[in-house]
């Protein structure tokens, strides 16, 4: 406080009406705001500050904003659990970092303090970089915008891994609504699949405030692979401007969700082909959506190139209002795979849209022999003067064929200019150490060696058929391998704790490859029994990455035990098990199943299993869950490929495989043999628009499968006995010449 009064002496001097300079520390502030007035500067000294809940009131005045600023932009870093709350009037703040900290409660930054909300005040030239808690199912956001008149801009967003939306307008009360703030030159940088709704980068209003008017505009602003959910902005209220935006490879859309009378225009959306990246989804009233440009997005529904939504009759707003009365036109799309009218027709979405003009677009693909495909009727649309260019000619009314002109797309480069704060770099570039080898003999302190390792480090267990007790878990904190030496028996891991624990631990910034290695569940007298063989942290905040290869999981025997779990709340982008041996397990051997409150949420992206085999497994083989009816993901994506089951799951209700959810499902040859006899050999939880498929599998006095539409089955099943290479020694694989074997079923590729 002292060295406020030295700055409050200083400037008392000036003569009235001149603009005063505060120079204070960042606790400072808001004393020196009950000093400062219009035109202003408050300048904070750089420094790390950490734990700081700013509360930040003032009054500036149209043309003499008051000012509070870093001393150099950056040069004030705020961390720990930290966050800014700024109300009153011609506010605005400049040049402050946030980065590697937590909000301690609600967003980061909000634009009201207590009661008071904030009118024409400015973020500018900030960054919020990797603000998360130490749970990614812990919500919160970035910047909340409460009041009216508000700007946000050339700042940098990156780094948001936890549930919440990046920034949000809120129109929870009449002075926040007409509010015409403006979102413009920012920018959002990549944010990873979240796996579950609520992961949007913008949203404007709720379904509450749908026919409210917002007024906000959103310009010039690159999404940058923001691919955390289906809607990378969501407009959820009515006459919004959203314009001359770049979403790059961003697998998502622009949502017109709720409300009416919303502007799209002159946008950009390059997809350059990365799996679900879209356009723009159209659902009510009003829009014009015109004169935007889509290069090579290829997301199929929801994340299509352009959505236009069939509508529930007397539909609360909350659901899918009718599409009426809206103009797209002038825009161009090329080289995308789906554009769509009547998305969603389901038995609830029967509503087909009303008086929608399509006139004077262009749309250039060669893969294609139709420009639009039609989920429902289309004598709603006024097709007219559409240009194209596909692979056959296109006979439709109001289409015309021509050799168009393709556009010039901006380079990343020209992308970034001029959106984000310009001081921005990324961290992940940094250098690491050069990867180094660490071999273990039998008996050597496995977990010690683990937590030594340096990122993209091996640890080798060099002992063929060694023994490599832990009493703690192998906790992986850096991407990793750990693999047998060569060829000969596996090196064995088993557990020796006082007290229950996982043998492997994937744990934040952890990515695991793990190659020969066998992992055992006897129990040790005097000792406690292991948890998992591999799992995941409790509270993890980042993605992760599991590699299973040639690995054998064997005599877990209590009900408990899981050979390989993700837990609740933990996220993994892909999970690959090959060529692995599952044997003797009370539990289920691969359980992707944690997430169970039925609201789209899911523990792996990706998951491919294929050519292994699963021995006398009391449990559920491979359990993967994604409940609910949520449309707002595209996961799970998962693949079984040429796995044998022998006595697997035979209890009443039983299943060898449990596959709820999967958005993208493929079961292909696969060997079912004595399994699931007191209930399921596959058990689904499908949706009509879930892409599943099960094909050339056996099923030898086995289950049957179960399945909620009656068309998972698209290829040939047989029933025959399989001749195994040599089952006493666990190699289920199909004796070459045998029925089995010539089909492909149950044998390595």
């Amino acid at each position: 406080m002292l060295k406020l009064l030295w700055s409050l002496l200083a400037v008392a001097a000036v003569l009235p009406g001149v603009a005063k300079e505060y120079r204070v520390s960042l606790p400072e502030v808001a004393a020196a705001l009950r000093q400062a007035g219009p035109g202003d500067r408050i300048v904070v000294e750089e420094g790390d500050y950490r734990d700081l809940e700013l509360k930040w009131r003032g009054r500036g005045a149209e043309g003499a904003p008051l000012r509070i600023e870093a001393a150099t932009p950056g040069g004030v870093k705020i961390g720990g659990s930290s966050s800014l709350r700024l109300a009153g009037q011609w506010l605005e703040i400049a040049g402050f970092d946030f980065r590697g900290g937590t909000a301690p409660k609600g967003a980061v930054v909000e634009f009201r303090c207590g009661q008071e909300v904030a009118d024409d005040c400015r973020l500018t030239d900030c960054v919020i970089d990797g603000y998360n808690p130490v749970r990614r199912d812990m919500a919160y956001s970035y910047v909340i915008l409460y009041g009216r008149r508000n700007r946000v801009d050339h700042c940098t967003f990156s780094g948001k891994l936890n549930l919440g939306v990046t920034l949000i307008v809120m129109l929870n009360e009449e002075r926040s609504q007409q509010n015409f703030h403006r979102i413009d030159h920012n920018h959002f940088a990549p944010r990873p699949v979240y796996g579950s709704n609520g992961a949007e980068t913008i949203r404007v209003g709720t379904s509450q405030q749908a026919y409210r008017s917002s007024n906000t505009l959103i310009e010039e602003n690159l999404f940058e692979r923001c691919d955390g959910e289906v809607e990378v902005v969501s407009i959820k209220s009515s006459d919004n401007i959203i314009r001359r935006n770049i979403f790059f490879e961003s697998q998502g859309v622009l949502a017109l969700r709720h409300g009416d009378r919303n502007l799209v225009e002159e946008n950009i959306f390059i997809g350059n082909g990365v799996r679900n990246t879209g356009g723009i989804r159209i659902v009510n009233a009003g829009h014009r959506v015109v004169r935007n440009t889509l290069v090579g997005i290829v997301g199929e529904r929801f994340f299509s190139a352009l959505a236009v939504m069939n509508a529930v009759p007397n539909s609360l707003p909350n659901r899918y209002c009718l599409v009426e009365d809206v103009e797209i036109a002038d825009n161009l799309f090329v080289d995308c795979s789906n554009i769509e009218f009547g998305t969603g027709k389901d038995l609830e979405r029967t509503l087909a849209p009303e008086r929608v003009v399509f006139e004077r677009n262009t749309i250039v693909n060669r893969a294609l022999t139709e420009p639009f495909i039609a989920v429902d009727r289309t004598d709603g649309f006024a097709f007219r003067d559409n240009k194209v260019a596909l692979g056959a000619k296109c006979k439709l009314e109001g289409f015309k064929n021509v050799v168009p002109m393709l556009p010039s797309l901006p380079s990343e480069a020209e992308m970034r200019a001029g959106r984000g704060a310009a001081r921005y770099r990324s961290q992940c570039g940094t250098q690491t150490p050069a990867p180094r080898t660490h071999v273990l003999r039998s008996g050597d302190d496995l977990p010690a060696a683990v937590e030594r390792a340096g990122a993209g480090d091996t640890v080798v267990l060099a002992d063929a058929g060694g023994d490599y007790p832990v009493s703690r878990a192998m906790t992986v904190r850096v991407p990793l391998t750990i693999r047998a030496a060569g060829e000969g028996a596996r090196p064995v891991v088993r557990f020796v704790g006082e007290k229950g624990d996982n043998m492997v631990t994937i744990a934040d910034g952890g990515e695991l490859r793990i190659e020969g290695i066998a992992f055992s569940g006897v129990l040790e007298p005097g000792k406690a029994l292991a948890k998992v063989g591999i799992s995941t942290a409790e509270n993890m905040i980042r993605p992760y990455d599991l590699f299973v290869d040639n690995c054998e999981f064997a005599d877990f025997g209590e009900g408990g035990f899981f050979a390989i779990k993700g837990t609740q709340s933990t996220f993994a982008g892909r999970v690959e098990i090959r060529n692995s041996l599952f044997r003797n397990l009370s539990g289920d051997a691969i359980h992707y199943a944690a997430e169970r409150d039925d609201k789209g949420r899911y523990n792996a992206d990706d998951m491919l299993i294929e050519n292994c085999s699963f021995f006398r497994i009391l449990g559920l083989p491979i359990n993967i869950y994604r409940g609910g009816s949520d449309e707002s993901t595209a996961g799970p994506y998962v693949f079984v490929r040429r796995c044998n089951f022998e006595d697997c799951c035979n209890k009443e209700r039983g299943s060898v495989m449990r596959l709820v959810g999967p958005q993208v499902l493929a079961v292909e040859g696969c060997n079912f043999s004595d399994s699931g006899r007191g209930g399921c050999s596959i058990r689904l939880d499908e949706a009509t628009w879930e892409k599943v498929s099960i094909a050339d599998c056996n099923l030898w006095n086995s289950g049957r499968i179960l399945s909620m539409t009656g068309n998972a089955v698209k290829g040939p099943l047989c029933e025959l006995e399989p001749a195994y290479v040599d089952p006493d020694n666990f190699d289920f694989t199909q004796r070459p010449g045998s029925p089995l074997a010539e089909k492909q079923i149950g044998t390595k590729k």
